[in-house]
């Protein structure tokens, strides 16, 4: 039942912190999108400096206990038991995850010229702007403005995913294991998305200033 209210409580801090500054206010697009003149995308430097001030926001270390929560409510695994400390084990694998998926995505976005900014839909209906935050998750804006596919997420989440699966029991050392786990966290990405496009709307629901 502790465990539960944890849950809860992280899932309405994850929320609040969604209404702080999203990625779409890193320098160089501050007001401004993809299709606006005063675009321009990230060099490396700019890039790197800003996974860095991100790497340890507080929605990550959120989101993470939100994850080692679940993993505790659903057992699993079932070999680490219970308790606080169980929970702090699995809160652990979560940030290890975190830490090991963006050590992978960064050195790809380089590469590929990826801009992982989540920048908010211009689109005026509920439908279209849910399609368009989970549309970000694979599918984004590369440094030109243009939409390319995401393959850092594809590598990132898969590629912890297996790293990951390393410090698991033995029997979570499978193909279908690390297919799992990668696209949870896919899945998991797309909804921090959707928080993003719709947190300042629920914000202004919930009445709480600015």
């Amino acid at each position: 039942d502790m465990i539960r209210r944890l849950v809860l409580a992280l899932g309405v801090a994850g929320l609040l912190s969604a209404q702080q500054p999203t990625p779409n206010a890193a320098p160089a697009s501050a007001d401004s999108g993809p299709k606006s003149p005063q675009w321009r995308g990230l060099s490396v430097k700019e890039r790197l400096s800003y996974d860095w001030k991100h790497l340890f926001d507080v929605d990550n270390m959120v989101y993470a206990g939100i994850g080692a929560g679940v993993d505790q409510l659903r057992e699993r695994p079932g070999e680490w038991g219970e308790g606080w400390g169980a929970f702090g084990e699995r809160y652990a694998s979560h940030i290890g995850y975190y830490v090991v998926q963006r050590s992978i995505m960064f050195p790809v976005q380089a590469i590929d010229h990826e801009d992982t900014r989540y920048f908010r839909s211009k689109r005026t209906s509920y439908k279209g702007r849910l399609g368009d935050a989970f549309l970000q998750t694979v599918w984004r804006h590369n440094d030109s403005g243009e939409m390319m596919p995401a393959y850092s997420e594809f590598l990132g989440d898969y590629g912890a995913a297996a790293v990951s699966r390393m410090w698991w029991p033995r029997h979570y050392h499978t193909g279908s294991a690390i297919l799992i786990a990668g696209s949870d966290t896919i899945l998991v990405d797309a909804g921090i998305n959707v928080l993003h496009e719709f947190g300042p709307d629920i914000k202004r629901w919930l009445h709480l200033k600015r």
